[in-house]
């Protein structure tokens, strides 16, 4: 699990920090900077997949296929107001049986990206390089960026291991253009086995992110038989939804939720396969009609793409999704928020989502909650800050008096920071 995530310079964050725990739901106004807060796992989802630096910040084409967007505004928007370098730093908590033992262990890890932005408008040659990055586990360095060698290479120590006494720690020299922790985890000839083994774990681990565009265009797609992992934008969902049906008693409760989440009565799901062998989810109701997933309401697809991805056999660790009420019905919130919560500490599973509805953070448990947090900014100030719910002064006293999803209608959150900050906080100056 990510425990926390700082943002230094990243987009509209100056530096600010999030906590997060099984279930974390961001709330804000629009354009207070949730949308970075997705950008920045992308990123992380990114370094998991291999990616360089200018693959993840641009575009990645595999056989003239776009396999990977990028992180939106590029080069040119990804730092904070025009400066040429970022930080992300993650908090994670691991368990992994090609660990010894398998943990869980605390990593820390911090990668600093320095990018060229371009100037009056010219493009700038200069690709995206690292600046730092180190791993740490157990209050030790795992590895960390020496020095610079050159605009194309970096020199990285490592920790010494165990029985190593009067010797430097071993170094490589590894290329700036491509995150140090992908490489040291496909590094078999550098001399630190437990660096490469903590490498490999934070890479599988961000590997294992979706940050899920729930598209419905793409969950009418059919898919084929055998691919039991959701893409992006929920990609395979009848090919998931069909491998979670081979158990009946997982299909039962599957078909337990549809019937909650949704006004349909369904009685079944069926799955047609077409001249190519790929299948497509059918919805049979007691009634005896059927609707394809080609007819089927957005809303509906969306839960189930949420349902495939927490009951999917492969589920990934870490999923965030946006606007997670969008075209779901207010009176069944609590059914959603009740399924999330239940699969989260079933299968080890964390959720990040964002939203917009007042009712939905009524329906949080107290533990839930507490990982509740707001996204938002001053008045006349660039800089967007991140701060829990229940650390905004006098605030758990008021939740006890007042229903949450009253307080963040009248926007009570952003009205006490701005009375309490803005006396504070000195105006940030355009840099």
């Amino acid at each position: 699990m990510i425990e926390s995530m700082r943002l230094e310079r990243f987009k509209n964050f100056q530096d600010a920090t999030l906590t997060l725990g099984p279930l974390s739901i961001l709330i804000g106004a629009n354009a207070s900077g949730k949308s970075n807060i997705r950008d920045a796992f992308l990123f992380l989802h990114g370094i998991g997949r291999g990616y360089s630096l200018a693959e993840i910040l641009g575009e990645k084409y595999v056989g003239g296929e776009r396999v990977w967007g990028g992180i939106r505004g590029g080069i040119r928007e990804v730092a904070y107001w025009g400066l040429n370098s970022f930080s992300l730093a993650t908090r994670l908590r691991i368990t992994s049986q090609s660990l010894k033992p398998p943990g869980p262990h605390l990593l820390n890890y911090r990668i600093e990206v320095f990018v060229a932005v371009p100037r009056m408008r010219l493009p700038s040659k200069e690709p995206p390089r690292i600046d730092g990055e180190s791993l740490n586990y157990a209050d030790r360095f795992g590895f960390q960026i020496k020095e610079r060698i050159d605009k194309n290479t970096v020199k990285v120590v490592f920790q010494r291991e165990k029985g190593i006494r009067g010797q430097y720690p071993p170094s490589r020299v590894y290329i700036s253009g491509i995150p140090i922790v992908y490489q040291v985890s496909e590094d078999n000839e550098q001399k630190s086995r437990v660096a490469r083994a903590f490498s490999r774990a934070v890479i599988q681990e961000l590997e294992s992110f979706r940050v899920l565009d729930l598209s419905p265009t793409q969950m009418r797609t059919p898919s084929l038989p055998g691919l039991t992992t959701l893409g992006d934008r929920v990609e395979n969902l009848s090919s998931v939804l069909a491998a979670i049906c081979e158990d009946s008693s997982k299909k039962e409760t599957l078909l337990e939720w549809v019937r909650k989440l949704t006004p349909m009565d369904v009685d079944d799901l069926l799955f047609d396969q077409d001249v190519a062998g790929r299948i497509l989810l059918r919805l049979k109701e007691k009634n005896g009609r059927n609707i394809s997933a080609l007819s089927a309401s957005d809303g509906t697809l969306r839960f189930l793409g949420i349902l495939a991805a927490l009951f999917g056999p492969t589920p990934a660790s870490f999923y965030f999704i946006e606007e997670l009420e969008n075209g779901i019905h207010p009176t069944r919130l609590s059914l959603l928020v009740d399924l999330i919560e239940s699969q989260t500490k079933r299968r080890d599973i964390q959720v990040v989502a964002t939203s917009h509805s007042p009712q939905l953070l009524q329906f949080l448990s107290k533990e839930s909650l507490e990982h509740a947090s707001l996204v938002y900014r001053l008045p006349d100030h660039p800089d967007a800050r991140i701060k829990r719910i229940v650390d905004i002064p006098d605030a758990r006293r008021v939740i006890q008096e007042q229903p949450v999803s009253v307080l963040h209608a009248s926007s009570w959150f952003e009205d006490v920071l701005d009375f309490v900050e803005d006396e504070e906080a000195e105006p940030v100056a355009r840099t």
